[in-house]
């Protein structure tokens, strides 16, 4: 299990949940409204605690992450979208999130980027890119929310 770094006072690593949060909170913290979470659980994009219907500190990145896409699964968009949410996923249950990582998507392209240099070699040449800033999402939900970050939950939830 890699080790957590500690960055501006708030520890890196792997993010996991000892407490989950609810729905309104996901909201607070990601701007989706409570209607708009439950549809994207039900087109399998967000998932949650199926006894509590809560979501881990990973899934309210995940959620920001679908924010700040517009996903829907009506859009043609929508298995790029999948895949995103699949590479945020796997970055985060890794401990490969440092406050700088980055994930860059423009069309088919995504790639995951730990440093501005890699982010600025990743978008070279792109016209029409996103930059989901997932490393400083985790810090600042880590500031909000510390016990939606502890490491014992999101394994159980797992």
């Amino acid at each position: 299990m890699p080790e957590a770094t500690t960055v501006m006072g708030v520890q890196m690593g792997r993010p996991t949940s000892r407490r989950l949060l609810s729905g309104s909170r996901v909201s607070e913290l990601t701007g989706l409204h409570g209607v708009t979470l439950g549809k994207l659980v039900s087109e399998g994009f967000l998932q949650r605690d199926r006894r509590s219907l809560k979501y881990t500190g990973a899934e309210a990145v995940v959620a920001r992450a679908l924010a700040q896409l517009q996903t829907r699964a009506s859009k043609p968009e929508a298995d790029r979208d999948r895949r995103v949410v699949q590479e945020i996923r796997d970055a985060l249950t890794s401990g490969r999130v440092t406050e700088a990582t980055d994930v860059v998507v423009a069309g088919d392209f995504i790639r995951l980027t730990h440093t501005p240099g890699e982010r600025l070699d990743a978008t070279a040449g792109l016209r029409d890119f996103r930059v989901l800033g997932i490393g400083a999402w985790v810090t600042e939900f880590k500031q909000r929310e510390p016990e939606a970050f502890d490491l014992e939950v999101l394994i159980a939830a797992a």
